[in-house]
């Protein structure tokens, strides 16, 4: 027989009275007031709660005017939590053998219904517990009796439509993403997806929480599913482990390999523009876009036509059928006669030898000529024996001979004709200030300058404007300045990750350039300032191990293999599709892949924006350094403007005015120019001013030039009131060496003297 609950005919319990009382914002309790007794509260105008409450808990106030009304609102809450509980204990009861259970809410004055069904779904382990819920104030269910209230919620069309509308969710969820999956002929099936989804909805039956955690499931599992399928096809359809294959033109070719090596100033290129000149059609390949641009004004001058292509340049020349460009550049598809790869040994560079290893592969020439360093020779013969490529080897010896200063030389022995080398831009001016301040003037010739003012410096040298060049290590590649000796600053250099010693290759690639043929008549290297002969001796004669036994080959992928990539695994996350690339398998083969942190960097910024797939590529494969601050800055202009689709006029972003400039703000003027010509030949709508930008590089390199000539350089670095750059003092007065370097002034210890 139904019933109906019972009336609470008992006295409040003190228990409960005190779990509710307890929480009530106007009562507190002796102790918080630092009160030993409750009668000390009349002292605060507080007076005892006056309800039952337990043994050992009756220290509670509240303000002696307020007693009766607080009093009363307790009474009601306890009233109704015993009511609830009341009707709880009868859903219990009348509810047994219904997908309905009645259940405390969290507001005391209500209960919650909750329903559940059950889901089958193709592949999955197995059913999917749905609930659901809504609550009731407990005066909507208090007084039914039994059989009411087993219909009234059994029944509930709101709970029933919650729970359909639940089961519909979850089931077109599951069919969304059993379409997405498709069909499979690997291990990554739905099936595979269905046994992670259903270890979330074993313990968890809530609708929105299921669909929730599913997305976050199913983002992973797409993404490893991505990863290992990207894995596998790169390891599979380019398979960098047999990286020369992924040039099929050069492989059918029948190449020939001439190893054209010996020290600096040999007459390695005068040897490879005699090839060139002979060809019908021919590509140089250069480290330098400075070489590459000098290589093609040599050969135009010398009546063979040739365009210059530079990853920030391009000068087409009518009827050329010869082009110079930078190795990165590399047409593999350009069948040529002849071809030239400059500064061979750049093969073991860990930063740039990527670009070596292409070319070496893939260039698709008759007769590649492999211009370098004696040191490369063994690894060329172990490239062409794993090639299977003939190899002729052409050794050339100095034109003239070669000595080491056997002492240290100072500043004051710097003379006319000499080169002084530092390695950074900081140290390159600050060198030259001080062979300046010994009555010298100085031409500098350092990487970040604009190949037009290194050019317009090395002849300020050559015709006698300047008495010493200063430089960095990009001295040793190809420029060929009337050097009669090779004065070291330093015997170490920062190579991005850490200050070395230099090696063997690298000093003989730049002492190398002492004692020009037609100019002196030997040439000669040592230090000065800083080292000893015996450290610059040591590092003369010691085995270079770049070049040992164990040298892998670096490798990187290319824009065609991304975009393959990409269509193949259907996704255009570039840090996922770089991942793939730099997870191939290369073990027991010559290579290895190359660091790709910097093209990670690049692509991180590219997934973080609302750009489409093939302007992502472009910008993956921009020719920037985003370790390089002017660089990253004009690599977000270009996001920015790309993302936007809004068009970017030159003066935006390279200034016309550039008086007030500095040789460091021209600079990064130059490199701006340079990186909105790239631009505007990628997206020329957004980035229109291509010629004005010409015109605009041209000013800058000539302010530059006139500036670095100028014997009066405003000497911004380290004065008072500059950006805190060190370098030279100001005023008339000479600069100080600056410290570490011989000539600077000692510290001094203790107090000064009178």
């Amino acid at each position: 027989m139904d019933t109906l609950p019972p009336e609470p005919s008992n006295p409040m319990d003190p228990d409960l009275v005190f779990s509710v009382a307890r929480h009530h914002p106007e009562v507190t309790t002796a102790g918080r007031l630092g009160l030993d007794r409750v009668e000390q509260a009349a002292a605060y105008g507080m007076v005892p709660l006056g309800l039952p409450l337990p043994q050992g808990r009756r220290d509670l106030v509240v303000m002696a005017e307020r007693r009766e009304a607080v009093a009363l609102e307790i009474e009601g809450l306890v009233a109704r939590l015993v009511r609830r509980a009341a009707l709880l204990e009868q859903g219990r009861r009348a509810l047994e053998g219904t997908h309905v259970a009645l259940l405390a809410a969290e507001a005391k004055s209500r209960v919650r219904a909750r329903t559940h069904d059950e889901l089958s779904f193709p592949d999955m382990p197995g059913p999917i517990r749905l609930e659901v819920s809504r609550s009731f104030d407990i005066d909507e269910l208090t007084g039914l009796d039994d059989a009411t209230l087993r219909q009234h919620l059994v029944e509930d069309p709101q709970l029933r439509q919650m729970l359909e509308a639940a089961l519909e969710d979850v089931a077109a969820r599951l069919w969304q993403l059993h379409e997405l999956v498709g069909q499979a002929d690997d291990s990554w099936t739905f099936e595979n997806l269905a046994q992670r989804l259903y270890r979330v909805a074993r313990t968890n039956h809530q609708p929105n929480d299921i669909l929730r955690r599913w997305e976050e499931v199913a983002d992973t599992w797409l993404r490893e599913r991505a990863v290992a399928r990207g894995r596998t096809f790169v390891n599979t359809e380019f398979d960098f482990a047999k990286f020369e294959r992924l040039f099929p033109t050069a492989r059918s070719m029948g190449r020939k390999l001439v190893a054209v090596v010996g020290p600096t100033n040999s007459g390695k290129t005068h040897r490879a523009m005699k090839a060139l000149h002979e060809a019908e059609q021919g590509v140089y390949l250069a480290p330098l876009r400075l070489l590459a641009l000098e290589v093609m004004d040599r050969l135009n001058r010398e009546g063979t036509p040739t365009t210059l292509l530079t990853g920030e340049e391009e000068i087409r020349v009518p009827g050329a059928r010869h082009m110079a460009s930078t190795i990165e550049m590399l047409d593999p598809e350009q069948i040529v006669d002849v071809a030239v790869i400059d500064e061979i040994q750049m093969l073991a560079d860990k930063d740039r030898g990527w670009a070596w290893t292409a070319a070496l592969m893939g260039v698709a020439a008759r007769t590649v000529y492999l211009l370098g360093a004696p040191e490369a020779l063994p690894l060329i013969e172990r490239v062409a024996g794993y090639l299977g490529e003939p190899l002729e080897i052409v050794r050339l010896d100095r034109k003239q001979p070669l000595h080491m200063i056997e002492q240290r030389l100072e500043y004051e022995d710097v003379r006319k004709g000499d080169a002084l080398i530092a390695f950074s831009r900081r140290n390159v001016h600050l060198v030259r200030d001080i062979v300046q301040a010994k009555g010298l003037t100085a031409a500098v010739i350092y990487g970040a300058l604009a190949p037009e003012v290194r050019r317009r410096e090395a002849e300020r040298f050559t015709n006698g404007e300047a008495d010493v060049v200063v430089a960095t290590d990009a001295i040793g590649m190809g420029l060929n300045l009337p050097i009669r000796r090779v004065l070291f600053t330093t015997l170490e250099k920062f190579d991005g990750v850490e200050q070395r010693e230099l090696s063997p290759a690298e000093l003989k690639q730049i002492a190398g350039r002492a004692g020009r043929y037609g100019h002196h008549e030997e040439g000669e290297f040592g230090v000065v300032a800083k080292g000893t002969a015996q450290q610059l001796r040591t590092i003369w004669t010691r085995p270079d191990p770049s070049f040992g036994p164990r040298r892998a080959l670096t490798v990187r992928p290319t824009r065609a293999m991304v975009d393959r990539l990409a269509s193949r695994i259907g996704r255009d996350s570039m840090m996922l599709l770089v991942d793939c690339f730099a997870a191939a398998r290369t073990t027991g083969s010559p290579y290895r892949v190359a660091d790709l942190s910097a093209l990670r960097r690049l692509a991180q910024s590219l997934d973080e924006r609302d750009v489409g797939f093939e302007q992502k590529l472009s910008l993956l494969f921009m020719p920037c350094d985003p370790d390089k601050e002017v660089d990253a800055r004009f690599f977000n202009h270009i996001l920015r403007a790309v993302e936007k689709d809004e068009p970017v006029p030159l003066g935006l972003l390279v200034p016309a005015r550039m008086d007030r400039l500095d040789d460091f703000g021209l600079e990064e003027l130059s490199r701006s120019c340079d990186l909105y010509y790239w631009a505007s030949r990628k997206f020329p709508r957004l980035f229109p001013d291509r010629k004005a930008v010409e015109e605009r590089r041209a000013e800058v390199a000539g302010r530059l030039s006139e500036l670095l000539a100028s014997t009066a350089r405003r000497q911004r670095l380290g004065k008072p009131g500059g950006d805190g750059r060190p370098g030279g003092g100001g005023g008339g007065g000479k600069p100080k060496p600056p410290p570490g370097f011989r000539g600077a002034p000692k510290k001094r210890y203790g107090p000064r003297k009178g």
